[in-house]
């Protein structure tokens, strides 16, 4: 809007925005291109679900940084035709336009703080969709499998007796340094934790917590280390984690015939076949760094019960990376993709959406795992 848009480039917004060093390297960080990803998702939806008929458009065409403001005229009104000034109203609208960009990336940034969306309705496949989770119960309880992993800090200070620290190796001050300020004498120290969650997971979580808002659905947040499967049982439920890092996902999926786990012949997760599927595998494809490109997504939807009269089910969200996690929550979320996953039940003879089922998502990932793009792959009916 200044006339300085050619000044807008990927290595700008990563210095600048992002807070990268400056020795930010768009080749090998895609933290840009997967922001401006998003972005253009968002708005894509924002313009196609919330306000079709917006006076005013904001586009971020591929390849570039720059926004376009492309101004729809709005319908005739009934006023004389030389009243109307052409000149007048487009100076108007680029006024106008400036400020809904303001107010656009504001509601935005707002929805993915609070995780709400106003919306003229609700797809009825999302609806069907989520039932047994919009359920029985006053509240749905969200729990979130942690993987355990080492915190890396300077003055770590007082820990409980039963945690254990250690010294940090020389290596990791360099990778510290890289994002984080640290004094010329400070030392890293090494603690384990079990609350924290990777990037993918996190917006695993968002886009579950938006459905359920979309849905009027109340909801609990707990880690795993406070809610083990045994307080899940006999309640509506979503779990997120995976078999190998996830006590409950492992017990949930054991006898599914899809689970997550080590595959010894590629020394990698991979998502394997039981049962009838024995034998059928998808493991992730890495580049030429070993970064992964492609992962795989799992949703299990299963009945919570210990009695067969009950009507409580639990949503497991699992991965072979954070990313896939992800993707399978964007697939479990999309109107249209459970739509399209609707169609699919009804070919398979069913009139109505089965009790329990798995859905295998392909997920395209960029090279610091972030979700990219996730699409149907193959499903398995468990309990018509």
């Amino acid at each position: 809007m200044a006339g300085q848009a050619s000044e807008l480039t990927e290595y700008l917004i990563g210095t600048k925005a992002l807070g990268r060093s400056e020795d930010f390297s768009p080749l090998e960080d895609s933290s840009v291109r997967t922001r401006a990803y998003e972005l253009r998702q968002r708005l894509r939806k924002y313009y196609t679900n919330e306000n079709p008929d917006a006076m005013v458009r904001i586009e971020l065409p591929k390849g570039t940084y720059t926004p376009h403001f492309v101004v729809s005229p709005p319908a005739a009104p009934s006023v004389p035709a030389e009243t109307r000034s052409p000149r007048r109203f487009h100076s108007a609208a680029v006024w106008t336009g400036g400020f809904l960009a303001g107010c656009v990336v504001a509601s935005l940034a707002a929805w993915a703080v609070i995780g709400r969306i106003q919306g003229p309705g609700v797809e009825p496949a999302l609806k069907r969709a989520w039932a047994p989770v919009a359920g029985p119960d006053p509240e749905t309880l969200i729990c979130i499998g942690a993987r355990l992993y080492l915190q890396v800090a300077p003055y770590l200070g007082t820990v409980p007796d039963n945690t254990p620290r250690y010294p940090a190796p020389h290596e990791l001050y360099a990778l510290f340094r890289r994002y984080r300020d640290l004094p010329k004498d400070a030392r890293l120290e090494m603690e384990p934790v079990q609350t924290a969650m990777p990037i993918g997971v996190a917006g695993s979580v968002a886009k579950v917590l938006e459905t359920l808002q979309l849905l009027h659905v109340q909801f609990r947040i707990l880690p795993e280390t406070s809610a083990p499967l045994t307080a899940l049982r006999d309640r509506t439920a979503v779990l997120f984690g995976s078999p190998w890092y996830s006590r409950s996902a492992s017990a949930l999926l054991e006898k599914a015939p899809w689970t997550t786990r080590w595959d010894e012949a590629t020394k990698q997760v991979g998502l394997f076949g039981q049962g009838p599927r024995e034998g059928k595998r998808f493991v992730p494809q890495r580049g030429p760094r070993g970064e992964y490109q492609e992962v795989f997504g799992l949703v299990t939807v299963l009945p919570n019960e210990t009695t067969s009269d009950g009507g409580h089910s639990i949503v497991v969200f699992s991965g072979l990376t954070s990313a896939g996690t992800q993707g399978a929550a964007t697939f479990f979320t999309s109107g249209t993709d459970l739509k399209n996953l609707g169609e699919r039940f009804r070919r398979d003879g069913l009139n109505r959406w089965p009790k329990s089922y798995q859905v295998v998502v392909r997920c395209r990932a960029s090279d610091d795992d972030q979700l990219l793009s996730s699409t149907y792959e193959t499903h398995e009916i468990l309990i018509k």
